[in-house]
């Protein structure tokens, strides 16, 4: 499902015409960085989710000066660990979180060619199974951020990012994963806050 909505939303940005670009004011940036995981709780441990290098693009609309409507897409791909009390860590599975969202971007001084922006988003968050014990898991998230657009020439810029990603509901997610399974399970009160920084590059037609 996931594999068609991204190939599905590529599609789209090819068969659109370079001249509705421009006229709308679009801007595309593909982008990469580091991703805190976050950890949640169990009833005899935590549950993390391994930092490492994330992936993702935003598609903006300009809606008004300074203000874009925005599409963002956000994957990581790391192990699920598992930390019980008194035993050792282990690693449960290799987990993939990935992020669809629609927000907005505020830039702060919008005519420049450096612009202050600050973001936020709704959406949905994806968590898989990348081994095959459970099945895929889907939570409503938000997002919160803010960087720093640099605009060199007119139409390529860099995106520097740091950003908060929250699912909005995270207990009952597999409750006995791996082979040897959490005992435990995820606690009721659970929740996880997730994190990046990104670097990128946009395109602004």
């Amino acid at each position: 499902m996931k594999k068609l909505i991204f190939i599905s939303l590529a599609l789209s940005l090819l068969l659109l015409p370079l001249k509705t670009f421009s006229q709308q004011g679009i801007e595309i940036s593909a982008y990469s960085g580091w991703m805190l995981g976050g950890k949640v709780n169990l009833y005899n441990g935590k549950l993390q989710i391994d930092d490492g290098n994330n992936w993702g693009f935003t598609l903006s609309y300009n809606v008004a000066p300074g203000m874009h409507a925005e599409f963002m897409y956000n994957r990581l791909v790391s192990d699920l660990i598992v930390r019980e009390y008194g035993d050792p860590p282990y690693v449960a599975t290799e987990i993939a979180t990935q992020y669809f969202q629609l927000g907005a971007v505020r830039e702060l001084m919008y005519d420049g060619a450096i612009r202050p922006f600050g973001t936020g988003g709704l959406g949905v968050a994806i968590f898989s199974d990348r081994i095959g014990y459970e099945s895929d898991v889907w939570r409503m998230s938000f997002s919160l951020g803010g960087g720093i657009k640099i605009f060199p020439v007119e139409r390529i810029g860099i995106r520097l990012q740091a950003r908060m990603l929250v699912p909005m509901y995270f207990n009952g997610i597999w409750m006995g994963i791996g082979t040897g399974g959490s005992s435990g399970g995820v606690s009721a009160s659970s929740s996880i806050v997730q994190g990046d920084f990104t670097a990128g590059l946009i395109l602004a037609f």
